[in-house]
């Protein structure tokens, strides 16, 4: 089956639920709602996309996506879903029953960006600990225990500003590296 007969035996079945669609070289890129998530991924499987490569998190700011990279290893095609998800409410359903890698990457899109997989077998925080506060991957994300970034070598910088201006007394340099020998013929 090729990429574009996929695509269009799914656009027959789901319509309107998906958006974005396009085929570029062997991979079908499609988009659906959270609604209908669950329901492309188990007919994408049933055409013949036995191997999910991974399952991974966006924050778009406005709403989150979960990313669905799949394989065909029958027919060498590839699919990128992306199922949309609402940022209030963050939840779809478990596809871990049509492919069994999705328990642990559902896990780390939970822990991570905090959406919710509906019906997972283990549900619950697979990197941090499970009295975390947050999503760290979540770009409103904020931790008072962070520390402020400030550029590296900022210190020296500032020390050798003041140094020019003639006030603070300049910091040494390291010693430079000696030099290597010659090399022997």
């Amino acid at each position: 089956m090729t990429p574009e007969e996929i695509l269009e035996q799914l656009k027959q079945q789901f319509g309107d639920a998906l958006s974005d669609t396009e085929v570029k070289g062997a991979e079908v890129r499609l988009t659906t709602t959270h609604e209908r998530g669950r329901a492309v991924c188990r007919q994408l499987r049933d055409l013949g996309f036995e191997y999910l490569n991974c399952l991974s998190g966006v924050d778009w700011t406005t709403h989150l996506e979960v990313v669905y990279d799949l394989s065909s290893l029958q027919h060498s095609n590839k699919a990128h879903l992306r199922v949309k998800v609402n940022r209030d409410n963050p939840v779809v359903r478990t596809v871990s029953d049509l492919w069994a890698a999705a328990n642990w990457h559902e896990r780390e899109c939970y822990d991570l960006f905090g959406v919710r997989f509906d019906e997972h077998p283990d549900h619950r925080r697979i990197l941090l600990p499970e009295d975390w506060v947050g999503y760290p991957l979540r770009k409103d994300y904020t931790d008072e225990r962070l520390v402020p970034y400030t550029d590296y070598g900022m210190e020296e910088k500032a020390a050798k500003t003041e140094a020019a201006k003639g006030g603070a007394k300049e910091t040494k340099a390291p010693p430079a590296a000696p030099p290597k020998p010659a090399p022997t013929s």
